[in-house]
């Protein structure tokens, strides 16, 4: 049988992986003593809509927006790892606007005609909550001068540090993780802080519908029996169980906001 394909994607850097490997394995040995087969190991080794769009995914974890746009009816949504982020409820996460300690700027609207960093165009945290942030402030369908894209939040804060760009939204368990092991969160600091979204779920294919609930229980058992040391790693405090619904307010946020590439100075 098949044993199908598993991947933690969203924040697993190098210097966290040893504690991620650790939940799956505890996952892994959960699915089994319910009759499920499971990988051994996680998939790294793979594109993320690779991982994302197999019809073999087990369990993968993606961004909310994808969840609900590029992935819809395509997988199924299972539930959202808990980080404990500060006013925000469990399955929920938000963005920090942040931009070098030495920018004169004190407020979002003070970087217009600036450049932007994000880590990608379909990501929430980097670029939905960035656009519905300055939308309130664009006259004349711009804000930014330039976006660049920087292909990841660790690169966008490089790139920030680095006086590539000037500002951006970065997913806010990637800024604690930043504290603990990216040297360029030093030279950052946070302008303000958006509202609370749901959090990137952890989804399974279409086809798995049937398991939802045991593959539910078996993250939840995880998660809750994780050793204190790996918790602390990946910042993990539990697990929400969600589905597709919980994931609209995304989508909605998005059709509010009209011409976002030009906003972004993006032509």
């Amino acid at each position: 049988m098949n044993e199908g394909v598993a991947g933690l994607s969203m924040y697993d850097w190098p210097e966290v992986q040893e504690y991620n490997d650790v939940l799956w394995e505890m996952i892994a040995q959960n699915l089994k003593r319910r009759n499920i087969t499971a990988p051994q190991d996680l998939t790294r080794e793979k594109d993320y809509y690779e991982i994302w769009l197999s019809t073999d995914l087990l369990i993968g974890q993606t961004c909310g927006l994808n969840a609900i746009r590029e992935l819809q009816g395509r997988v199924e949504i299972l539930g959202a790892l808990d980080y404990g982020l500060e006013d925000c409820q469990p399955g929920e996460y938000r963005s920090v606007i942040v931009c070098r300690t030495d920018d004169k700027a004190q407020r979002v609207e003070d970087f217009v005609n600036k450049t932007a960093a994000i880590n990608s165009d379909d990501s929430y945290s980097g670029y939905g909550a960035l656009l519905a942030t300055v939308d309130p402030f664009v006259e004349k369908g711009k804000f930014f001068e330039e976006t660049i894209i920087c292909g990841s939040h660790r690169q966008s804060m490089k790139a920030i540090a680095s006086h590539q760009a000037d500002v951006a939204a970065i997913d806010e368990v990637v800024w604690n993780l930043g504290f603990d092991y990216e040297p360029a969160v030093d030279s950052l600091r946070v302008i303000q802080k958006t509202h609370p979204m749901p959090a990137p779920p952890l989804i399974t294919n279409w086809s798995n519908n049937s398991l939802r609930n045991v593959l539910n229980e078996a993250i939840e058992e995880a998660v809750f029996l994780l050793d204190e040391t790996a918790k602390s790693s990946l910042q993990l405090y539990g697990y929400k169980i969600m589905n597709s619904d919980d994931y609209e307010p995304i989508l909605r946020k998005l059709n509010e906001i009209k011409n976002p590439l030009d906003i972004l100075g993006i032509n």
